[in-house]
């Protein structure tokens, strides 16, 4: 299960909302939002790092690849070839794989906050009902 599917197993469960356990979920909301942007905040950090990783490896093979050669090459092409290795492209598809989950983050904290306004619309036909 990829963290992405993690992560939208679990909205699901935090944002589940029924007559029963709604003032539950409205105590724990504070709790849920701050797990939810501690994540978007820890995926940030990490993306910042695969990308300086990312970026110091290619300039090193680069190099290496100039240094190591027996004609003379542009650094363009040299990281042109860089960029095709099998580790890059493995950099490359963790870093998309972290700016989906980044995606989905953002949207998730718009999401919670919107969830106020929905227990309390929840409150007022729970209110209508019983009257």
């Amino acid at each position: 299960m990829s963290l992405l599917d993690k992560y939208i197993e679990e909205m699901g469960e935090d944002t589940s909302i029924d007559e029963f356990n709604m003032k539950e979920v409205q105590m724990k909301l504070p709790a849920i939002k701050h797990k939810w942007a501690g994540r978007l905040i820890r995926i940030k950090i990490q993306i910042a790092e695969l990308s300086r990783k990312k970026k110091n490896l290619v300039e090193k093979s680069t190099e290496q690849l100039i240094e190591d050669s027996p004609v003379k090459l542009t650094a363009t092409t040299v990281k042109q070839q860089v960029e095709k290795s099998d580790l890059i492209k493995q950099l490359n598809k963790e870093l998309q794989d972290l700016y989906l989950a980044q995606e989905f983050l953002e949207k998730v904290e718009k999401i919670l906050n919107s969830m106020t306004f929905d227990i309390k619309n929840l409150t007022d036909i729970i209110k209508l009902e019983t009257q």
